[in-house]
């Protein structure tokens, strides 16, 4: 049980390796980290242990803004992410452009007798 639980323990930080290696080639062009932030989600510690390790590039980790415990993965767990990262969101662009597309979807949904016209001008 001792040798599974090494072996386990082994992947996992080689897992980390990956995932920080691999941040460090995308967020990081010419010397200089090309986002604004970052919003970490995830199941369980993973996310922490990310944040926290030093195989990150420092100048990424200042970048974190807010770690987030999702429930579900792909597709599913990104929307989860965003709204649960929704108030440290607040401001961005992408946050701005869903209240619009809220508002819009809200606006044609309302019965008004032809009094909506959206299209390309």
């Amino acid at each position: 049980a001792l040798r599974f639980a090494r072996l386990r323990i082994e992947k996992r930080h080689n897992y980390l390796r990956k995932v920080a290696e691999t941040a460090n080639q995308v967020f990081i062009t010419s010397d200089k980290v090309n986002v604004y932030g970052l919003v970490l989600a995830g199941l369980a510690e993973f996310k922490n242990e990310l944040a926290e390790t030093d195989i990150l590039d420092q100048r990424i980790r200042e970048k974190i803004i807010t770690l987030v415990d999702v429930s579900y993965g792909l597709e599913n767990g990104l929307v989860q992410a965003v709204e649960l990262a929704k108030g440290a969101l607040e401001g961005t662009k992408y946050i701005k452009e869903s209240q619009l597309i809220g508002k819009f979807f809200e606006e044609i949904s309302k019965d008004q007798a032809g009094k909506v016209c959206y299209g390309i001008k």
